[in-house]
């Protein structure tokens, strides 16, 4: 494989990327869906663990509240779309084709990860994203415009149905087997949404460790610090994506 002059510079700069209201949201989402998952499993798994009527009622009501918070956060993700720095914005989740098909895209993307490509002194050549993954944006807008959603809905819902809370109390008192039906429903669409969640979060985690791996990139961090190692050959899309003009190296 012939790779160009321009993708042969390995110099390395670390340019922000990461707005903080981002990285806020990022990681503080983290938190609520462990949370979410784990006031779930103890009020699911009660009798298992032995638990008595009121510490399980406590687990439920925590979920509950915790959902609610999951849902400002899912608004304060869904501002950022639309209104947030250029790399938080919806344009920037969507799988960039560049004229290809969905298959062909799916299968470049991984064999570059799979696979990557030297450059003339042998070393692995990063695909060019500043900002979002590519292959990874396959994942993030399904999740934040169907699993999410869905999960959103159906959890307030059910907590209507099966506890009588905002925003439909009247649903806790349907006739059975309507109420039956409709909580045996609602909760199971929830609890896959939440285990497809996982699956993401894990996916996501093991898409981190092979980047990081494969191309010591110090991907992991830059959601803390906001910025991203980036090399030469990165840096045209890095000045599409967020607009800005990079400033010269130090000491040039």
């Amino acid at each position: 494989m012939n790779i160009p002059p321009s993708l042969t510079s390995r110099k390395v700069r670390y340019l922000p990327i990461w707005e903080i209201r981002l990285r806020l949201w990022h990681w503080t989402n983290l938190l609520i869906v462990l949370l979410l998952f784990e006031s779930y499993l103890l009020f699911d798994w009660h009798k298992e663990l032995g638990l008595s009527r009121p510490t399980t009622a406590l687990f439920q009501k925590a979920h509950i509240y915790l959902g609610y918070a999951f849902i400002l956060l899912f608004l304060g993700r869904f501002y950022l779309l639309f209104k947030g720095d250029p790399s938080s914005r919806f344009r920037e989740i969507v799988p960039a084709f560049k004229g290809r098909g969905l298959v062909q895209t799916l299968r470049e993307e991984i064999l570059h990860h799979l696979s990557p490509p030297r450059d003339s002194a042998g070393k692995l050549l990063p695909p060019a994203d500043p900002g979002h993954n590519q292959l990874a944006r396959f994942l993030y807008l399904p999740l934040l415009t169907v699993v999410i959603p869905v999960q959103i809905v159906s959890g307030v819902l059910w907590s209507s149905v099966k506890w009588g809370f905002w925003p439909l109390p009247s649903l806790k008192s349907l006739p059975d087997p309507l109420h039956h039906t409709l909580n045996a429903i609602l909760s199971n669409i929830h609890a896959v949404c939440m285990y497809v969640l996982l699956g993401f979060i894990a996916g996501h985690l093991f898409g981190i460790v092979l980047h990081e791996v494969t191309f010591r990139s110090d991907i992991l961090s830059s959601m803390i610090h906001g910025s991203k190692p980036l090399t030469d050959a990165e840096l045209p899309e890095y000045e599409r994506v967020t607009g800005r003009s990079v400033p010269e190296p130090e000491g040039e």
